[in-house]
């Protein structure tokens, strides 16, 4: 025998063609009548109620996707943070500071050379600084430093040689002239001794018109000396002395005078001490 619950109401169906007996409660109502149709067919036969299916397994699978999607997402932000390297100065978060990628090399910085025009060696001021106190004793007993008439551009002797060349090259670069005359004027002896300031390049230019002219050149005191001089004769003695050191040549011409020593003193004045 099948029993089956109705709201408050309990049938007992028997067997077929039996009419079902009341068991309890109101008198038996027509299946299918009010809010119980929806359960009972038109022939008696009861089914299961109708409706959604549960929701649950919806919302797992939902959550599950959700899962899958932000482990995928970290995974690629770890990759491409990974290949990307420290950011560079454009691409750095505010308020970060960005870490240099290797240690800054210091920029070699050239000394100063010095220049062409600037020599590198003593620069004596005036003609009284290339002599010891002794040689400006010993000429001034019958000379004068630079008399009044040698200041004048056309006087003789104004270069410490007889070569134009090398005149010329005196006259182009700085220099000093010391003039040894008589007071009275032009006489038949007196030196010239030009200080000239010169580069290297100059300083070898002279060198090799020395050679050149046939002049006796040999390393002597620190520097290069050259010297020439006439055979003596009814009119005397006509020499050259010529130094080169240092950015610095000393150029003489002289008629009948210069004592003993005269190159060897100025180069002892004016390196003192080198």
């Amino acid at each position: 025998m099948n029993t089956r619950w109705l709201g408050t109401i309990m049938l007992r169906i028997g067997p077929a063609g039996n009419p079902p007996n009341r068991i309890r409660g109101n008198p038996p109502r027509p299946l299918g009548w009010g809010k119980f149709s929806e359960g009972v067919t038109a022939m008696g036969a009861a089914t299961m109620p109708t409706g959604s299916p549960s929701r649950r397994p919806l919302w797992f699978a939902l959550g599950a996707v959700g899962v899958l999607l932000v482990v995928a997402l970290i995974v690629v932000l770890v990759v491409w943070r990974g290949g990307a390297g420290t950011p560079s100065g454009s691409d750095t978060l505010p308020g970060t500071r960005p870490t240099p990628s290797a240690t800054a090399q210091p920029l070699a910085v050239a000394s100063a050379a010095p220049t062409a025009s600037a020599p590198a060696g003593p620069h004596p001021a005036n003609c009284e600084a290339i002599y010891s106190p002794a040689m400006m004793a010993t000429f001034s007993e019958t000379r004068t430093l630079n008399p009044s008439w040698s200041s004048d551009p056309q006087a003789a002797m104004q270069a410490g040689t007889q070569d134009s060349e090398l005149a010329s090259m005196i006259q182009s670069a700085e220099h000093l002239t010391c003039i040894w005359g008589s007071e009275g004027g032009g006489s038949d002896s007196g030196l010239t001794t030009n200080v000239v300031f010169v580069t290297p390049e100059q300083s070898e230019a002279a060198h090799q018109r020395l050679n050149t002219l046939g002049q006796s050149c040999y390393e002597e005191l620190g520097g290069i000396r050259c010297v020439a001089e006439s055979a003596e004769s009814g009119d005397g003695i006509a020499g050259e002395s010529h130094f080169l050191r240092d950015g610095i040549w000393l150029a003489t011409h002289y008629v009948n005078a210069g004592p003993d020593g005269y190159t060897h003193d100025m180069v002892g004045t004016i390196w003192a001490g080198a």
